[in-house]
């Protein structure tokens, strides 16, 4: 999917911005404050109708403004169009495809999946079990299309089962949650399994895990290994009747990201961690444009930061590689490599203008 046309419109400090005739990359410069993350901040709002920085949608919209408003144009790899919008308030979502209300935010993001580098994606790598969860979560609603609702199903089992155990009911209530929980989670742990093993193939052919190390993923599914969840369910119950909360399943899922066989957030540098994320990014959507419908989009925050001269092209060669729509941030046009600058479409913004450059 390509996003070719884009209107932003009260988004922090950009009040009324368009961007025409976007290309299949993009850079945006301008100062720092100027509103070049809010632009990609935009996009994500269009995507999945929530920002990527902050929850509370009364940050976002611009001081004065009661809403804020993304539209704009995807076409598709056979040349169809989706006009798509959303107006955002502090207290409410409205979202359109090609004129028609949607109820649902999962109709736009399944057209259009984005991945984000930015400020806070150093989280995969310092932050705790749920921000790497959330990595194979989103990979897998763009990939089986099932996958959503299992996990939901799971997770209404498992508040069903935490609230018998925090009111010591019976253990025959807690036992018919516990099969709804084993067979959902049986499910997810076969799809999360499958899916980190594709996308450390996709790490394993990566140039630059050459520069960084043996890059891998090592996914630990939440329960104990050689038994199903049932099993474990019916050993940790005393346990879990104590403590008033289930301890093992697919909510306890851990992702680990090693090099050469180390936990990386132990041994590496704040400049190696942006390649790290930069290379995990890179194999996110090569598996996305494989096994998705539609390829993402990448939205790339301030690369340039905290690279020297060859990471930073390693990293800009190992995202465009990708094939996907990239969207890149930076002070300067200098800060990024000149190959990157002379194939791109290049914007400025300041003060939350946004021009062509």
């Amino acid at each position: 999917m390509e996003l070719t046309n884009l209107a932003v419109h009260h988004v922090r400090r950009i009040v009324n911005a368009q961007l025409h005739a976007v290309g299949m990359s993009n850079v945006v410069c301008g100062a720092n404050g100027s509103g070049k993350t809010s632009l990609l901040e935009s996009i994500h709002y269009l995507a999945t109708a929530r920002s990527f920085r902050t929850s509370r949608a009364r940050e976002v919209i611009t001081r004065g403004s009661d809403s804020l408003v993304v539209t704009g144009v995807l076409v598709d790899g056979s040349g169809r169009e989706y006009r798509i919008g959303v107006e955002k308030t502090n207290s409410s979502t409205r979202l359109k495809l090609n004129g028609e209300n949607l109820t649902v935010a999962s109709a736009v993001a399944r057209l259009m999946p984005v991945l984000t580098f930015n400020t806070e994606s150093h989280l995969l790598l310092d932050g705790g079990p749920s921000n790497r969860r959330a990595l194979i979560d989103r990979l897998l609603f763009h990939v089986e299309p099932r996958y959503l609702d299992v996990l939901k199903t799971y997770h209404r089992a498992l508040k069903q089962r935490n609230s018998l155990l925090r009111r010591r009911a019976p253990i025959q209530q807690t036992v018919a949650f516990e099969h709804q929980l084993s067979e959902a989670a049986s499910e997810l742990d076969t799809w999360r399994k499958a899916c980190v093993e594709k996308v450390n193939e996709f790490l394993d052919d990566s140039p630059l895990c050459r520069g960084i190390g043996e890059l891998t993923l090592e996914y630990r599914r939440g329960w104990t290994e050689g038994e199903t969840l049932l099993q474990s369910l019916e050993h940790s119950r005393p346990r879990d009747y104590d403590n008033g909360n289930t301890s093992s399943g697919p909510h306890r899922a851990e992702l680990r990201i090693r090099i050469d066989g180390n936990t990386a957030k132990s041994i590496v540098s704040r400049g190696q961690g942006k390649l790290i994320i930069s290379a995990i990014i890179s194999a996110q959507a090569h598996y996305l444009g494989q096994f998705a419908a539609e390829k993402p989009i990448l939205l790339i925050d301030d690369l340039a930061s905290e690279l020297d001269r060859d990471a930073r092209q390693r990293a800009v060669d190992s995202l465009l590689a990708t094939k996907a729509q990239c969207f890149f941030t930076a002070i300067e046009a200098t800060d990024l490599p000149p190959e990157l600058i002379g194939a791109s479409r290049l914007f400025h913004v300041e003060h939350g203008v946004l021009s062509a450059a």
